[in-house]
């Protein structure tokens, strides 16, 4: 099989750090070859000069200064020896405010290089023959709202998203290859913007992969998208003379920048978070909390609000992570405790009494010099298995019970030097699955990305990674809250919702399609803690025949 064949359209020989890592990842891939660079001038800003649009770049400016003096993922990185070591075709476009076009000559240019796909690193919007230039198209970032990142910051929208496009025209659909969410950052509008796209710049090159080995096949499953591009009806003179344009979708319908009257609404709205921000921080102690509920015939507890709570043994402490396990008669609740003094998890194991109508005498079952946490235990051929959380230590490492549940000993490692929290085990088809939310580079974050790796035995050091990690892309259903739940013949998975803060709420995805090759999941359930007033958070959910059990953190 060739390699594929990649283009890239760029207004500078600089890129920004996460555009230049996509260049190095493909550079040093053994699928890929970057066979062109397509280079116009420099291309210009339409809100640069307009004193319609002054106090938004003061703003852009202040943010800079005051939360992203460093910016490494956005800093400035050559690529001209990359460019010195392929084809460079130097090209003048007729520029306007939003478009690029070039010339039926230099279109043709491009198509002799047999291009499989452009990627648009720094034309605007493209309408003509170029778009038939590559033999899967031009792909790009596109963003729901404009600016990209700013919106989602001042209007407290806990997601911010980016959208991976084949881009089509009028007469041509193009596609929605794939999206990517995380978490809003809660003051900058410039650091939203940089974590978004590095920790979003994978995706690209994992869509050219995939590109690869199914060829006209990737497409077989993508969405259509249909442009046609047309102003909206407006009002004022600034939206008649920097248009939204729209793309499709209704909800693509993005905002254009800020006006200087919209610019100091911002404003006000940014220190107003800012304050709540630093009062929360300095007069109030949030503290994960465990809650339980017996199930009656054998039936998840449903019912949140008449969970009990398990009180904390002093303020010192906080509680979560809780895992069930009935053996025989009695019911174990594993779970990890963390002392605020410092500030390193180590788990736990308490027993329901009966007479009391509680869990007693908790007994600790694992410390380590590092923070522990997510005691995912199972049975396994009448033997107990526990994976905690070892992230702190790289590894994900499998335990066996010596003498259940309260003797523990480590078998064997079964990840070294990954960075990844919350393993969670399942055995489907004769295969074990582990699901885990992984931090493939620095500054990713765990909570973003869902990856799946698979074996014929847990109880080994050869776990294979699934072709399409990451197999889920989005901060509100990606990282792992629980056992895999089984229910009239569908599997299910409960996922934190992070979107906002860490833990904000849970969804339930039932998993519709789980093989080597393919992976997908739908939300079918999404839970707040929205049960009592005195709860802003949930991000657990476990059960065995006999109880239910979460956890959340109670506000003080």
């Amino acid at each position: 099989m060739g390699k594929l064949r990649v283009g890239i359209l760029v207004d500078d020989t600089v890129l920004p750090k996460y555009q230049a890592e996509i260049v190095a990842e493909l550079e040093r891939s053994e699928w890929c070859e970057i066979v062109l660079f397509v280079k116009k001038q420099k291309g210009y800003d339409p809100y640069a000069n307009s004193l319609r649009f002054a106090f938004y770049r003061a703003l852009l400016k202040f943010d800079a200064r005051v939360f992203g003096r460093s910016a490494p993922y956005l800093a400035p990185v050559s690529v001209k020896e990359s460019i010195e070591s392929t084809k460079l075709l130097e090209v003048t476009t007729r520029e306007s405010d939003f478009f690029d076009e070039v010339d039926a000559k230099t279109a043709e240019k491009v198509r002799e290089e047999k291009p499989d796909v452009l990627l648009n690193f720094g034309f605007k919007y493209i309408t003509d023959g170029l778009l038939h230039t590559a033999k899967y198209g031009i792909w790009e970032f596109r963003h729901p709202y404009k600016p990209a990142g700013f919106w989602e910051v001042v209007e407290n929208i806990p997601a911010t998203e980016v959208r991976l496009e084949r881009i089509g025209c009028a007469l041509e659909p193009g596609y929605l290859l794939d999206c990517f969410k995380t978490v809003t950052h809660q003051k900058s509008i410039r650091k939203n913007f940089e974590l978004l796209m590095w920790r979003s710049h994978m995706l690209m090159v994992k869509n050219l992969r995939q590109l690869h080995e199914k060829k006209e096949a990737y497409f077989s499953d993508k969405q259509t998208k249909t442009y046609f591009y047309h102003e909206r009806p407006v009002q004022n003179y600034t939206e008649r003379k920097f248009p939204d344009f729209q793309f499709g979708f209704s909800d693509d319908l993005g905002k254009s920048a800020p006006t200087n009257s919209q610019s100091l609404r911002a404003v006000w709205k940014l220190t107003g978070k800012y304050l709540k921000f630093t009062a929360r921080k300095f007069f109030k102690m949030d503290r994960w909390i465990i809650l339980y509920a017996e199930n009656r015939n054998g039936k998840i507890s449903p019912d949140f609000g008449s969970y009990k709570r398990i009180p904390l043994p002093s303020n010192d402490y906080f509680q979560a992570d809780p895992f069930m396990v009935d053996e025989g008669e009695k019911s174990y609740l594993f779970y990890e405790e963390l002392d605020y003094k410092t500030l390193k998890g180590y788990l736990l194991v308490a027993e329901y009494d009966e007479t009391k109508k509680a869990f007693v005498n908790p007994h600790e079952i694992l410390r380590k010099e590092y923070h522990l946490s997510y005691p995912n235990v199972f049975k396994h051929e009448g033997k107990y298995y526990m994976v905690p959380e070892t992230n702190e230590n790289g590894t994900i490492d499998l335990y066996e019970a010596e003498q259940f549940p309260t003797r523990w000993k480590k078998v064997r490692t079964m990840i070294d030097n990954i960075t990844a929290v919350d393993a969670t085990l399942y055995r489907k088809d004769g295969k074990w699955w582990m699901f885990v939310s992984e931090a493939e580079k620095e500054g990713f974050s765990f909570n973003d990305t869902l990856s799946i790796y698979y074996c014929d035995d847990f109880r080994t050091d050869e776990w294979i990674a699934h072709t399409l990690n990451p197999v889920v892309c989005d901060v509100t259903s990606a990282r792992p809250a629980g056992h895999l739940l089984e229910k009239e013949g569908k599997l299910f998975r409960p996922a934190q919702d992070c979107s906002g803060v860490y833990g904000r709420g849970m969804v339930i995805n039932e998993i519709l399609e789980l093989t080597e090759t393919t992976y997908k999941e739908r939300v079918v359930q999404h839970i707040r803690a929205d049960f009592a007033d005195d709860l802003v958070a949930v991000h657990t959910f476990n059960h065995s025949k006999r109880f239910s059990v979460i956890d959340a953190i109670k506000s003080r």
